[in-house]
């Protein structure tokens, strides 16, 4: 009776241990959250939800400040330098280093508001970071894909409706991460 105790105690304990190395290994490594701080004092600057900026950043570079895309976008939340360079010059900054990550988060979060701005609905908001606001202002026109004008209930570009998708499922992560 007691070794089966034991052996039955050793395979709960196995068990438990094993589910947390599997939490470990998908749900901390799959949505890592760093420049916490960052994120916090840009989001409420901008007036953007915090868990938003974590998911967009994921979605973007995977948290890896030096990112560079093939159509050279730069950084944590992946800014071409145009956009970067007409953010700069509205802030008034006139250096600055898109790999450094308080500048690409201060940045891309001031892009996401001036977008929420433009749409007033957060799920175009990030489906015009992706596929750029004059896309998605043709989408809106088009009763196909928005009977209202403001809200997109479908997206034509299949990559920026995986990009959507995967944003506002990683935000609820980034919301329970953040405690929201």
């Amino acid at each position: 009776m007691k070794k089966r105790l034991i052996i039955g105690f050793s395979l709960i304990l196995t068990l438990v241990l094993g589910a947390l190395a599997v939490y470990q290994l998908f749900f901390v490594a799959d949505y890592p959250l760093r420049y916490r701080e960052e994120i916090v004092h840009f989001a409420d600057i901008h007036s953007v939800p915090a868990d938003l900026v974590c998911a967009v950043i994921n979605a973007e570079s995977g948290y890896d400040p030096d990112a560079v895309s093939s159509v050279g976008a730069v950084g944590l939340m992946q800014l071409m330098p145009s956009t970067a360079g007409e953010i700069a010059q509205k802030l008034g900054i006139d250096e600055y280093d898109l790999c450094n990550p308080g500048t690409n988060i201060n940045f891309g979060t001031y892009y996401l508001a001036y977008l929420y701005r433009q749409f007033n609905n957060w799920e175009t908001a990030v489906a015009a970071y992706n596929a750029g606001i004059r896309n998605v202002k043709l989408w809106l026109k088009d009763e196909n894909y928005s009977p209202d004008g403001v809200t997109l209930i479908k997206i034509p570009f299949g990559e920026t409706e995986r990009y959507v998708k995967k944003v506002f499922s990683a935000r609820e992560i980034y919301a329970s991460k953040l405690g929201n």
